[in-house]
């Protein structure tokens, strides 16, 4: 059993459905308790603080997409609880002008009573190629409802650009990208690789936004081998 919990977090629209096929792969080869969180809040922020809230007094963490701006939040706090740390189709900008200006424009569908369109917009882009993964999303996605949405829509596009904070990082961390990714081109994923100290980069190839979905055990894979490498090797006061 790993010393620590693995706790996970989601991406925007999305349930536990999400991490689930990563964790079965990861319990088939190593013992260690999955914690999938839903981080709640109109902001990058109140998200982590929510995290922190649900977490555990230590901690490896995991986030993608949204998840990974929440589990950047949570490392940069030095709290002194995070014990490693995997960022997943993820980056450390804010939100350019255009990811702004589709956001607003989400939100104001959902508003106006279009929320399934707003749904599909979104969706159809995680996983162009995958249509099974692009009706997983919607479903997910539908099925937290329009304010979770919302909530979730101003969280992204008001987040802060943590690039100047990265090199700070101080605890093992793991990113993992993927080459199709048209959400988050896989440059963002290298200049956070290049910026935190002693940083792995996995690239996946031909995969998109949703890796767990799209590549289970591949990134699996990556979680278990990073794990059972930094497993032991704790050190509280670099966080």
């Amino acid at each position: 059993m790993l010393q620590y919990p693995l706790v996970l977090v989601r991406a925007l629209g999305s349930d536990a459905r999400l991490w689930q096929p990563v964790v079965d792969h990861v319990h088939e080869r190593i013992a260690v308790e999955c914690v999938v969180v839903r981080a709640t809040g109109d902001s990058i922020e109140s998200m982590a603080d929510d995290v922190l809230a649900q977490a555990p007094d230590r901690f490896y963490l995991a986030g993608i997409s949204m998840g990974g701006y929440v589990s950047l939040d949570v490392v940069l706090r030095g709290t002194g609880r995070v014990a490693g740390l995997a960022l997943l189709n993820t980056s450390a900008i804010a939100a350019p002008p255009d990811r702004r200006k589709s956001s607003v424009g989400l939100i104001a569908l959902a508003e106006s009573g279009r929320f399934d369109e707003a749904v599909d917009r979104i969706s159809g882009t995680v996983a162009p190629n995958r249509p099974d993964v692009t009706a997983l999303a919607a479903s997910m996605a539908r099925d937290l409802g329009t304010e979770v949405f919302k909530a979730q829509q101003l969280a992204v596009l008001g987040r802060r650009d943590r690039t100047s904070e990265t090199s700070k990082i101080a605890v093992p961390t793991l990113i993992v990208a993927g080459d199709a990714d048209a959400i988050t081109p896989l440059g963002l994923s290298e200049e956070m690789a290049g910026s935190i100290p002693d940083a792995e980069l996995h690239v996946l190839e031909g995969i998109g936004h949703l890796s767990p979905l799209e590549a289970p055990a591949a990134v699996a894979s990556h979680l278990v081998d990073w794990l059972l490498r930094i497993d032991g090797h704790d050190s509280r006061t670099t966080t």
